[in-house]
């Protein structure tokens, strides 16, 4: 079975799943496929922020339902998290808007705001509006990596069009994490 069945096997239902248990790659991918025709740009823009929601509201779920029992309170009490935890507080909204965006919070954080007094509600819409935006940012990187790297090589069986595309996204990931270790360790 070709890379293509398999996408059009999954289809946007993939797309969501994907998202909903890895993010950012799922994300680039489908863009790279929206390129390559598999998909609708949209389609697969609002199936990766439905992934993401998902996500982001059952780790909020389980923040608000279980961050009470005593091994919750031990971690989010730990002196790195409670700084965390004292951030979000003092700025909810920015936090709810924000935390997609960084890399390493993308779980804790919405356990981190459960704990505080923002309601569900109020959360479920501002994570929405934030994963929407990172949905069509990763998308639209993926669209565009993969618009580049057909004018740079012609056209591909999709297989090596996306191992280049996913050696791209893994340098860049990579050089990023290295970037901010240096900077943290320079602290």
């Amino acid at each position: 079975m070709s890379l293509d069945q398999i996408v059009q096997t999954l289809g946007l239902p993939g797309v969501v799943l994907g998202t909903a248990l890895e993010g950012e790659g799922v994300a680039f991918l489908s863009g790279i496929f929206a390129h390559r025709g598999l998909f609708h740009f949209e389609a697969a823009a609002l199936a990766a922020a439905c992934g993401a929601v998902i996500t982001d509201n059952v780790m909020f779920a389980i923040g608000r339902f279980a961050g009470q029992t005593r091994l919750a309170r031990k971690i989010l009490d730990h002196q790195r998290v409670s700084g965390l935890r004292d951030m979000v507080q003092r700025h909810q909204t920015k936090a709810i808007l924000g935390f997609r965006f960084v890399y390493g919070l993308k779980t804790v954080a919405p356990v981190l705001i459960a704990n505080s007094p923002v309601s569900w509600a109020r959360f479920a819409a501002l994570d929405a509006m934030a994963v929407l935006v990172w949905a069509h940012l990763f998308v639209g990187i993926g669209f565009v990596v993969g618009t580049a790297i057909e004018q740079l090589f012609g056209e591909m069986k999709l297989e090596l069009h996306v191992a280049i595309a996913a050696g791209l996204f893994l340098a860049v990931a990579g050089g990023t994490w290295l970037i901010l270790r240096k900077r943290r360790a320079g602290r």
